[in-house]
């Protein structure tokens, strides 16, 4: 049980590596091309649609939980 703690931390720095070298390849491949000001409308588009998904179901897993919903 005390070696899952630095697994997960070790998995928690690999995350956010991964996390930095997508948004460093989204940066230079993708925003700084010649279409970057739609590439980054529609960036902008799909990271608001996921939090709007996100925050639906959140709310939607909220009311299942309700004991008075059923």
């Amino acid at each position: 049980m005390d070696a899952v703690r630095p697994l997960v931390g070790l998995l928690g720095v690999g995350v956010v590596v991964f996390c930095v070298g997508a948004l460093v390849s989204l940066a230079g491949n993708t925003l700084l091309s010649s279409f970057g000001t739609a590439a980054g409308v529609v960036v902008i588009l799909v990271i608001g649609s996921l939090l709007a998904a996100t925050a639906v179901g959140a709310r939607g897993r909220e009311w299942l939980r309700n004991p008075g919903y059923w």
